[in-house]
């Protein structure tokens, strides 16, 4: 399911439209809305502009979440091109002498070690994003009023617990030290052809995960926006003077509003 466009369906298309069409109703008909009424439409719309910042902040929460994810999987990108260079170097190399392969090994090593520690370490408020182990096996539900927006953050350390960072592609860091080791010329090409699997992986994990934060920040704004228009509408409501008695035919957009049978507009009924 396409969870933005059915949030702009049910936000954009039925609340800004309703909404509007009580405001309006509000502003024409100041002297025949009764009090209670009134009363019973602001309280709604402070309530629905309470739940709609809330999801808005939820998004920036998970907003948050993906620039550590992101940033990560960048800094990993590049120790990875870093072991890139030093097997490139090694693959064509015609004679690999043992101190060539002892200090080549080493440096792989070391950056093998800074990768990992990278991919254990990655973590927002205590909970880890890269270890399959953030939510629900890699998936962080953010609630958004009374729909849920599920953030994956791919498992880089078991690949039997990920989907995939690349259409069937798995990844598994603690796999680097055997699949990148060699002892001569075809060893070395073999391990440059492993790691460069993985920065393409890699790439694709970026990508995914500044998709995900342009996404969350559209949708933050999104709610953001739509509290605006329930505290104007409200405020709109609440500056025009209620007097004389209640018109059925008049006051009937608000009355089928209040009489819905969610609790609040945000939910999405119809």
């Amino acid at each position: 399911m396409n969870y933005e466009a059915l949030l702009m369906g049910v936000l954009n298309q039925k609340l800004t439209k309703q909404v509007n069409q009580a405001v309006q109703a509000v502003d024409r008909e100041d002297r025949s809305m009764p009090n209670s009424t009134r009363r019973a439409f602001e309280s709604r719309m402070k309530g629905d502009a309470a739940v709609a910042r809330m999801a808005s902040q939820n998004m920036e929460d998970g907003k948050a979440m993906v620039n550590v994810a992101q940033t990560n999987a960048t800094a990993i990108k590049s120790q990875l091109q870093a072991i890139q260079e030093i097997l490139t170097d090694c693959a064509y190399t015609d004679s690999l002498s043992s101190t060539i392969l002892s200090s080549a090994s080493d440096s792989i090593g070391e950056h093998i070690d800074e990768i990992l520690r990278l991919a254990n370490n990655a973590s927002f408020n205590g909970m880890k994003l890269m270890d399959g182990s953030a939510g629900n096996n890699g998936t962080v539900d953010l609630q958004a009023g009374s729909s849920v927006r599920a953030q994956k953050f791919m498992n880089l350390l078991d690949s039997s617990l990920t989907s995939g960072v690349m259409g069937s592609s798995s990844m598994n860091l603690n796999n680097l030290s055997q699949e990148l080791a060699f002892t001569d010329q075809a060893g070395a090409k073999a391990a440059l052809a492993n790691v460069e699997q993985y920065i393409e992986r890699m790439q694709g994990l970026e990508s995914q995960y500044s998709y995900d934060y342009k996404s969350l920040d559209n949708l933050s704004l999104l709610f953001e926006e739509q509290a605006d228009i329930y505290d104007q509408a409200r405020e709109r409501s609440s500056a025009s003077p209620a007097s004389g008695s209640p018109s059925t035919s008049k006051s009937s957009i608000l009355s089928q509003l209040l009489s819905s049978s969610s609790n609040s507009i945000i939910s999405g009924s119809t």
